[in-house]
């Protein structure tokens, strides 16, 4: 087997020019996430009647089911229902001009969201309860304690699990070639197409997944230190 570093080397770079495209992705992915996460999470602390049940079995659903089966699932799903629904409001849209990057943002945040209910209600939920009504037997608002006492010390915890969740969703993005979405992997499949060298491309990958990822684990890691040097503080 004749490996070529040379153009390895080569194809890093041109990997590289994907990384800005997948961290745009990975983050407009965590935010909705999480935005639709927090709805979630409140049904299910609230415990409302029916609405709890359906988003219990949507976070099953969700969670149970691998993410290239959803990819696959909304790839023939969401361009008819999309096409349709545009109809409505008078806008002509063909099936396969429906993007795919829509595809890819709709499923990837709503496994994101799926993941991000429990990390929510699991940062509300680690608040001490005294804390709460130490508050409160001071003369603190219902507004006061939520603003000073439970969204800081949440965040504290769910902070460092949205990081990780940005990193996953990075490695994630690898599965989204399948319905024409360019991202770290997609861009070395290209690259691999043009030069027949497909060890090489991929190991490009590989490692240029692993040094981004090694470096935001070590930003992420001084973060998540700091959050908790402010607890204790």
């Amino acid at each position: 087997m004749n490996f070529d570093i040379q153009i390895m080397i080569d194809t890093i770079w041109i990997v590289f020019q994907a990384v800005p495209r997948t961290f745009l992705l990975a983050g407009i992915i965590l935010f909705f996430g999480i935005i639709l996460g927090a709805v979630l999470a409140l049904v299910k602390i609230k415990q409302i009647p029916m609405v709890t049940t359906i988003v219990t079995i949507f976070v099953s659903y969700m969670r149970g089911v691998p993410l290239i089966v959803h990819l696959y699932v909304m790839m023939n799903l969401l361009p008819e229902a999309g096409v349709s629904l545009l109809s409505i409001f008078g806008v002509t849209l063909k099936v396969h001009e429906f993007p795919s990057l829509i595809i890819v943002l709709i499923t990837y945040s709503l496994l994101e969201a799926a993941v991000e209910l429990e990390n929510i209600r699991g940062a509300f939920q680690s608040i001490d309860p005294k804390q709460i009504e130490a508050g409160q037997s001071i003369g603190m608002t219902r507004r006061q304690n939520l603003t000073r006492i439970i969204i800081p010390q949440a965040l504290s915890v769910a902070i460092p699990l949205f990081l990780n969740a940005f990193l996953k969703n990075i490695k994630g993005l690898s599965l989204a070639f399948t319905v024409g979405v360019v991202d770290i992997l997609a861009q070395a499949r290209f690259a691999a197409a043009l030069s027949y060298r497909y060890l090489e491309s991929y190991i490009a990958a590989a490692l240029v997944y692993w040094i981004i990822c090694g470096v935001l684990q070590v930003i992420f890691n001084r973060v998540e230190d700091k959050l908790k040097f402010g607890e204790v503080r």
